[in-house]
């Protein structure tokens, strides 16, 4: 009875989370729309507009360098405070603060001293007359210095999934999404001067002053009692959450590797001009697995606990309902393929580009893959499978630059690298699919079993 009480609650807590999400999602999208022609207007040219795109992507690897504490943290928290272990909670928390305030200390000593001498329009593909090496040096510094402090900033996320509040980090990118926004409408409105200096400076206050806010609300409200403090940091704490992520480091990596550099592989292999088409098209396209990803984003910890009380039966329902919700968003999405010109023109008006259905298929076909990659990775990361899927990202991000390049000779555009992105997730897609079959069907035998032998 307790077991049923307990995922009632777990699955109560999933549907608040995917209700709340879809609310924040949705205006999300709506704002994401809007940016795009506003940072059009904001730049002038497609040319800067595709350097501040492969910047940001380019930057936001860094985030994966903060050695899995966040998801180790993340897997420990979800035991400690379901079992009311507050001095062990309240350990991790400021074992994983201050351990990550000492990285990102050194660490923004060393990449913002290499960056004043890297020359970066050379690394972009642009020309000093297109972009001053100044500024663009000083707006690559001050990103630099916004990713490295979200290092520490962002652990409150890790704490929001774990008390099972996935919504919360959504909401947070939201508000940095509309403040982004209004800075770029009102620059277009009042301004003249419109750098790419101030808006990495406004960008560093967008995404950081949020999660400053959410922080000292937590730890003033719902974990007071847990509050990070120096003294209650313990290396044997901090290295315990490495321990548990740095499995998930790794697989962080390789997928940022495999999911992350299509838009870096297009400014190196063909200019950073056809980045903009390709954003606009990903924006569009993206809606489908970014939908999905509100669901899967609460399944991770539901799962785990799942696990833990021996219900894989559940588990199994969940991967089937997933699995069905993912099938018809995959499907549902070619049904806007022959309308999609009238609403690029209905979006962008005079700067619309002219749809390529070929390139409409291939990114259909990439955000079905991502989608099912998706659930396994919610699935797998929840019940601590690592080992195979370690083994199977590793063959994609080995694939995805070779693949790239020579797809990109093959055809014309980018086309290659969406290909190359594709091929690269299918060894993943199929080996863990087929893993959970075999594990959940397995598991639940041997609690049958154990149920009729206690009988």
């Amino acid at each position: 009875m307790s077991t049923t009480k307990n995922l009632s609650r777990s699955t109560r807590n999933v549907i608040f989370n995917i209700f709340n999400s879809v609310i924040v999602k949705g205006v999300a999208i709506f704002v994401g729309f809007i940016t795009i022609p506003a940072y059009i207007t904001y730049f002038d040219n497609n040319l800067m507009l595709g350097v501040w795109f492969t910047i940001l992507s380019v930057l936001s690897w860094i985030l994966n360098f903060d050695l899995g504490i966040g998801n180790g943290l993340r897997n420990r928290l979800v035991t400690t405070l379901v079992e009311n272990q507050e001095e062990k909670s309240k350990k991790y928390i400021s074992s994983a603060y201050v351990f990550l305030t000492m990285m990102a200390s050194a660490l923004s000593v060393i990449l913002c001293s290499i960056s004043l001498v890297i020359p970066w329009n050379r690394v972009f593909n642009v020309t000093n007359t297109s972009i001053d090496p100044m500024a663009l040096k000083l707006a690559i510094t001050i990103l630099m210095l916004s990713i490295l402090l979200q290092f520490i900033l962002r652990i409150i996320s890790s704490i929001l999934y774990a008390l099972q509040l996935s919504f919360v980090p959504n909401l947070l990118s939201l508000i940095t999404s509309i403040i982004l926004l209004v800075f770029v409408i009102t620059s277009n409105n009042y301004f003249e001067h419109k750098d790419i200096v101030a808006l990495a400076i406004v960008y560093f206050l967008a995404v950081n002053v949020p999660l400053l806010v959410t922080t000292l609300l937590v730890f003033n409200t719902r974990l007071k009692s847990f509050r990070p403090s120096i003294s209650f940091f313990e290396w044997e704490y901090a290295k315990d959450t490495f321990k548990v992520g740095s499995a998930f480091l790794g697989l962080q990596l390789e997928a940022m590797i495999i999911n992350n550099t299509s838009i870096f592989l297009i400014t190196w292999l063909l200019g950073s001009l056809y980045v903009v088409e390709y954003n606009i098209y990903i924006k569009v396209f993206s809606l489908v697995s970014t939908v999905f990803s509100l669901i899967t984003v609460p399944i991770w910890s539901a799962v785990t606990r799942a696990q833990s009380q021996g219900n894989y039966v559940w588990i199994r329902k969940t991967i089937r309902v997933l699995q069905l919700v993912g099938i018809t968003l995959s499907v549902g999405q070619l049904v806007f393929l022959p309308v999609m010109q009238f609403l690029f023109n209905m979006w962008l008006e005079s700067n619309s580009i002219i749809v390529d259905y070929k390139v409409m298929i291939l990114f259909s076909i990439d955000q079905s893959i991502i989608i099912w990659s998706g659930i396994c990775a919610s699935i797998c990361n929840g019940l601590n499978e690592l080992k195979l899927q370690f083994k199977l990202m590793t063959a994609g991000a080995i694939l995805i630059v070779p693949l790239s390049i020579f797809l990109t000779n093959m055809f014309d555009g980018y086309s290659g690298v969406i290909l190359a992105h594709i091929i690269s997730l299918i060894p993943y897609c199929i080996g863990q699919t087929i893993w959970m079959e075999k594990y959940t069907r397995r598991n639940i035998l041997l609690v049958n079993n154990e149920i009729l032998l206690n009988k």
